[in-house]
């Protein structure tokens, strides 16, 4: 259910710039179908807007597109055996309390809708959905993470031995690199909420960002910003050094916490950069690792227990991709 609410929340923003990233026209458009059941690009981008918006602080032009591609394929195929999990539990159907279904509902409001019912109901609409269908697919992946779980998620037992040859097989995965928590604010090149030219709108605010602090800028961010996650003052999380955008990194490396830097150009506009905390290198000890490489071993187990039941069930079913 986690991956439904991290989808759900944060597709609305992501779908308001989608110009800026993919030049989507229709959300509706079709991307695939299992057994004659439509996959639209809504579908998708309820479930990769998240990730969508990491990758644009993480790459741009040709290899933004690339990335985005990839997630989005990965997302149609757990989209396909989702659907194919569902029409078993259609077929033996059991209840699924409201209750459940709402408190989804209430989370959406929350941080889609403005902390209101009414407000989610606007978003749902600039969407091109409605309610009932951001109910149906809460329903959807409530009942098919039920069945997935009685079907494949059976007891795996991990070794002690098999969780320390893995720590000891990967040290670098042990070794967490320098992080970096960024807020960004967007300018957008071609124009945008600040107005048609986006060099007189760094311009002015250049002026307040040498006065601002974490208040100030987190206002600037959602009264300013082009991006799609303005909503919340342009946090895009905590970012690796190695993968900070080519960009960002001469510029980031020189900010303490609090710092803000700007406006920093890139092919598609201009960033101010809000250095929220900065995270060093660590090396982590094996007695704290345990328990972490014992769960990834034990997901990677399950995950490949689903991606076999998933191929199997695909192979029964009529599929066709569109793209």
């Amino acid at each position: 259910m986690k991956y439904l609410i991290a989808g759900l929340v944060l597709c609305a923003a992501f779908l308001a710039g989608a110009q800026d990233i993919g030049k989507e026209t229709r959300v509706d458009s079709v991307l695939a179908s299992v057994n004659g059941e439509p996959i639209t690009l809504l579908d998708v981008m309820l479930e990769s807007g998240r990730e969508e918006m990491r990758l644009a602080s993480l790459f741009s032009g040709a290899r933004l597109y690339t990335e985005i591609a990839k997630l989005r394929k990965n997302v149609i195929e757990e989209i396909i055996t989702r659907k194919l999990v569902y029409a078993q539990y259609t077929a033996r159907p059991f209840p699924i309390e409201n209750q459940y279904i709402e408190t989804i509902i209430d989370m959406l409001a929350i941080t889609m809708g403005g902390g209101t019912r009414d407000g989610l109901v606007k978003k749902a609409k600039e969407l091109g959905t409605t309610m009932n269908e951001l109910r149906q697919k809460a329903k959807e992946k409530i009942a098919v993470d039920v069945l997935l779980s009685e079907y494949c998620d059976r007891p795996i037992f991990t070794t002690p031995k098999d969780v320390y040859d893995y720590y000891v097989s990967n040290p670098k995965e042990w070794t967490t690199p320098t992080r970096y928590e960024l807020e960004l604010l967007q300018i957008a090149r071609n124009g945008g909420r600040s107005g048609p030219d986006p060099k007189i709108a760094c311009q002015k605010l250049s002026e307040q960002m040498a006065k601002a602090d974490k208040a100030l800028f987190y206002q600037l961010v959602k009264a300013n910003s082009d991006a799609p996650n303005s909503d919340n003052g342009g946090n895009v999380g905590q970012i690796d050094e190695d993968k900070l955008r080519p960009e960002f990194a001469p510029v980031v490396k020189k900010l303490k916490p609090g710092m803000i830097a700007g406006p920093v150009e890139t092919p598609e506009g201009f960033y101010f950069i809000r250095l929220a905390a900065t995270f060093p290198e660590e090396k982590i000890p094996f007695e704290k690792a345990s328990e972490e490489i014992r769960k990834r071993l034990d997901l990677k187990a399950k995950s490949e227990l689903r991606k076999a039941y998933s191929e199997k069930i695909k192979k029964q079913a009529l599929i066709r991709y569109y793209f």
